[in-house]
């Protein structure tokens, strides 16, 4: 896994004095000021981030969608390239476990309690896209309504139209939750192995991750225990709660999830110990169920999925896939960061931006960070990229109190610049910018030149008003 130790972040309270530059003084209406002090450890490595840590995911049914994955999509493919070249896409989904691959026959898109048709062309389309993008892909295959002779022609055709750029089969979408498993590990296990010895008789190479579980521990440690060895990586579902939870809110996106953070932990060390390449949260977003109107689509969601990618770096997770387009109800969801007309033409939502807020800061390696702040919702990271540029990324997830940030300059760096992620408020579905630029109509995104950041004495100081985000570059 190539996984650091000191993972931790510490968390003290502190006041210090600041003062502020013109350019980075807090808005007039300000209601509340608190004073953050940080102070990075550029000597102390807390976790390599993938370069493939980027993703996204999709029902499979969004494969059978005419002129969407394919590489004459340019507004997707620019999209896509904006974050990285180097992203994953998970194809899968509860769509997965009723669609079916006829090669000859109609594509059809349809929700998850009907089928789903793929065909052939779909997937030589899929696998010029992923080209175009410099993307893998993983490819989930059907086990709730398939059966291991389907799966094996499947499993070559895309294979075929894939090549290098296929990083690993699953089999079934959270399996546990199956009708035809209800939880019974040894039933699924033993299907499981049906599929990958059929699979594995004609591809011989075939790589595959799993279980692909929505959070039965017991089925994710009786998978390593009986797959470690073969297996690609640990993979793990998370929403923060229901659509149709009366509490599914902007303040409940934006509230830290304690118990998830030590589920992280834990899958951290259960790949350690098991000397797995990884896990990876392959299936996340805000509220399951297609997400929250008003919330789901809204600039909370920008700074919510900067921290949680943040967050997932820091726990030692090789990567996350952000739930996109159709959903297994056949909408396109209001979580999804990139959403497309009748037409196919895909532009991006605010989520997005916290998206691209993460690719630009989100490289080499997390650093050491301490963080001295009062109880204002405020989080912050440093990251190393491999070209040893130093980056601090603060996310202030805050309603009202605006912060006040002191940064100690490491070491070997003596300037500092700063780009913003920022909306009219935290309900905005548009007016979003990152780096002070909107992405174009036809998916170009190109930021403006950093603002300068004040340096005195050492130390560099800016605001970060409430509802808003800051990316920070030293240089030396």
């Amino acid at each position: 896994m190539n996984v650091m130790s000191n993972r931790r972040f510490q968390v003290c309270s502190v006041l210090c004095v600041v003062t502020l530059c013109a350019v980075n003084s807090l808005p007039a209406q300000s209601q509340h000021l608190d004073r953050v002090k940080i102070e990075v450890d550029p000597q102390t490595l807390v976790s390599r981030i993938s370069p493939e840590f980027i993703g996204f995911g999709y029902e499979s049914s969004a494969v059978a969608q005419s002129n969407y994955f394919t590489a004459t999509n340019l507004r997707l493919v620019q999209l896509y390239r904006n974050l990285t070249p180097h992203g994953l896409i998970r194809i899968g989904g509860c769509a997965s476990d009723n669609t079916q691959y006829v090669p000859e026959g109609t594509p059809v898109a349809r929700d998850f309690r009907q089928v789903s048709v793929i065909n052939h062309e779909d997937l030589v389309k899929l696998g010029e896209f992923a080209r175009a993008t410099g993307w893998k892909v993983m490819w989930g295959l059907n086990l709730g309504h398939g059966t291991e002779q389907q799966a094996v022609p499947e499993a070559q055709a895309v294979a075929a139209a894939l090549g290098s750029q296929l990083q690993s089969f699953q089999v079934g979408n959270e399996v546990e939750n199956l009708p035809n498993i209800k939880h019974n590990y040894a039933l699924y296990h033993a299907l499981y192995l049906d599929y990958k010895t059929g699979i594995r008789a004609v591809l011989p190479n075939a790589p595959f991750s799993g279980p692909d579980t929505t959070g039965d521990w017991t089925f994710l440690t009786n998978f390593v225990h009986d797959e470690a060895g073969d297996m690609k990586l640990l993979t793990h579902h998370y929403y923060c709660s229901d659509a149709h939870d009366p509490k599914a809110s902007i303040d409940k996106m934006l509230t830290h999830d304690a118990r998830f953070e030590a589920r992280l932990n834990a899958l951290d060390q259960l790949c350690r110990s098991n000397n797995i390449e990884g896990y990876r949260i392959n299936e996340v977003n805000s509220f399951s169920g297609g997400g929250k109107p008003g919330v789901s689509d809204t600039f909370a969601s920008a700074l919510w999925v900067l921290d949680y990618m943040f967050m997932l770096a820091s726990a030692g997770c090789e990567g996350v896939n952000i739930e996109t387009d159709i959903n297994h109800l056949d909408w396109v969801s209001h979580y999804s960061p990139i959403i497309h007309d009748a037409g196919m033409k895909c532009s991006a939502r605010p989520e997005y931006y916290g998206m691209l807020a993460f690719a630009m800061a989100g490289k080499g390696h997390l650093l050491k960070l301490t963080l001295d702040k009062s109880d204002i919702n405020l989080s912050a990271y440093a990251t190393k990229d491999e070209q040893g540029g130093l980056w601090i990324t603060v996310v202030n997830k805050d309603f009202h109190r605006d912060a006040a940030v002191e940064a100690l300059i490491p070491e070997g760096y003596v300037r500092a610049e700063a780009f913003r992620l920022q909306a009219p408020s935290l309900e905005s579905k548009d007016q979003v910018t990152f780096a002070g630029q909107e992405v174009a109509v036809d998916g170009q995104w190109t930021p403006n030149s950093p603002d300068k950041v004040n340096v005195e004495g050492g130390f560099v100081r800016l605001a970060v008003p409430h509802a808003s985000a800051v990316v920070l570059r030293f240089r030396n």
